[in-house]
């Protein structure tokens, strides 16, 4: 017998954040590595000026062994101004210094900080890699490709273009969410698929 047990959130997790004076309009919160595909965000917000005539401020937080080269990176492509890099934090504290969240990884499993955006109410950018179109499955069809610099600046530009659509959005995958994703819930499932399988250990 198997059973499929999705990871379960805390209660708290899905409080929306209390945001920050002065946001960033994107954060990327993880390891810098290029599995991770900072350089990929790097590389878009140069595109979103050059192709879409739009500036955007973005936060960097998090720490690996090519944060010197992405530092370099933006330095080149003259973002200095608008894109900061700071050390790693809880997500929930980095989540209230922006708008929108971007995950724009070349590989993933089934990522929490997939999660916990979601469950948070924060908008996201995500690309359809591992198992985040099973987590996302309305809308997996509209996730981004890995790797894809001119994808990622359109849907930057989209995201500043609608920020009511962006924030409706969010709310509807928190609620998708919170029927999929509690850790009460996690529980159950794993509790009730050992009764299922053993249910003389229901009478002891």
């Amino acid at each position: 017998p198997s059973v499929q047990v999705r990871n379960g959130l805390r209660p708290a997790e899905f409080d929306p954040v209390t945001p920050e004076p002065d946001l960033a309009d994107f954060l990327f919160i993880g390891m810098m590595r290029d599995l991770k595909g900072p350089d990929v965000l790097i590389a878009a917000l140069k595109d979103l000026e050059v192709r879409h005539g739009r500036k955007a401020r973005s936060l960097f937080v998090g720490d690996g062994p090519d944060l010197e080269s992405y530092v370099a990176r933006a330095a080149e492509r003259g973002l200095n101004g608008n894109v900061r890099f700071v050390p790693p934090m809880p997500a929930r504290e980095a989540f209230a210094r922006a708008r929108t969240v971007v995950v724009p990884s070349r590989a993933e499993s089934r990522p929490y900080i997939v999660l916990e955006t979601v469950a948070a109410g924060m908008p996201i950018l995500v690309t359809a890699v591992g198992g985040i179109p099973e987590m996302l499955a309305p809308e997996a069809d509209r996730l981004l490709r890995p790797g894809d610099v001119a994808g990622l600046a359109d849907a930057l530009a989209g995201t500043l273009a609608d920020p009511a659509g962006t924030a409706a959005a969010a709310v509807e995958r928190r609620t998708y969410f919170q029927r999929r994703h509690t850790l009460a819930g996690m529980a159950r499932r794993v509790t009730d698929f050992y009764l299922a399988a053993r249910p003389d250990l229901a009478t002891r």
